[in-house]
């Protein structure tokens, strides 16, 4: 009976204790937003951008505001806002199934401002395929719904296309593709050739590509950019002492990686990821240790 009674007791305090967690972890960490600062330097950096200041934010999943936590959204353009970042970009996952999850945000999120704009990509859960409803036209309906919404928002969607910011003499170039990820469950739409298409070699370039598996399997191999921003992972929306168990699937999973290669001309070449850790929630709003982050990432000219 001791036993029992012993085992009984051990058994309540697991499930007290996994109360506890989902507790904080929904009530606190979901919406414990913090912004994460990094300065990285590049030798190549155009004069005019030393100091140039990127906001990147990712993996809103607008589902995860609803029912309670409407008020958050608010909260996030006023974080973004506040950093008074040159650029904005978002990097994907956007919505969680549907685009008429934004029903309710657009205004707030309209209100997200920066000298060079907001430019924004799709992530995987953008394309509506996790909606198992839909009939393939609906699927294509509800994707063109949400380039509209993005659109109406005053936000520059990159499909697979680049766009260039000018400082006097000097320029940045901002590739955006869509989601390339390891089917079937993460679509693969991304082409890197037509994106690049017209971008002078010299160029200083920064990529904008959802899902970091990219930039190892294709982003390293075929290009010499400079600074790719992803996001996707989420740190598995668990992370204690700087692990998560998301470190099992992904090499690259949470803030800054870099590579060195030698280019045709036998120069070396550095390549720099950043993974956003997202500020919102799939399947449901919960974040312990891995919070909801805004990044703020400052490009310095190394001399």
């Amino acid at each position: 009976m001791n036993i029992l009674k012993k085992m009984l007791i051990v058994i309540g305090l697991i499930i007290l204790l996994f109360i506890v967690v989902l507790s904080i972890g929904y009530f606190y960490g979901s919406r414990h937003f913090v912004v994460h600062e990094e300065t990285i330097e590049f030798q190549d950096l155009p004069d005019e951008f030393d100091g140039y200041r990127i906001c990147q934010f990712s993996d809103f999943h607008s589902f995860s505001f609803h029912c309670g936590h409407e008020e958050d959204v608010q909260k996030v353009v006023d974080l973004i806002n506040s950093q008074q970042c040159d650029l904005i970009v978002f990097t994907g996952d956007l919505v969680t199934i549907q685009a008429n999850e934004l029903d309710g945000f657009m205004t707030q999120l309209s209100q997200l401002s920066a000298p060079d704009g907001v430019i924004s990509i799709m992530g995987n859960h953008d394309y509506a395929m996790y909606q198992r409803k839909f009939t393939k036209a609906q699927r294509r309906n509800d994707i063109k719904d949400l380039y509209k919404r993005q659109y109406d928002m005053g936000w520059q969607l990159l499909l697979n296309e680049h766009t260039s910011i000018h400082r006097g003499e000097d320029s940045l170039v901002i590739i955006g593709v869509e989601n390339d990820g390891t089917p079937p469950h993460f679509p693969r739409f991304a082409d890197l050739k037509k994106a690049m298409s017209g971008i002078d070699e010299g160029s200083f370039q920064i990529m904008l590509s959802h899902d970091p598996t990219h930039w190892r399997r294709s982003i390293i191999p075929e290009t010499d950019v400079q600074l790719t921003l992803s996001g996707h992972t989420h740190a598995g929306q668990f992370k204690i002492f700087g692990w998560s168990p998301v470190s099992f699937v992904y090499n690259e999973w949470s803030g800054v990686y870099e590579n060195e290669k030698k280019d045709a001309s036998g120069e070396t070449v550095r390549q720099v990821l950043n993974i956003s850790e997202g500020v919102g929630c799939v399947p449901v709003p919960f974040r312990i240790g891995a919070w909801p982050e805004i990044n703020v990432l400052t490009l310095r000219k190394k001399r």
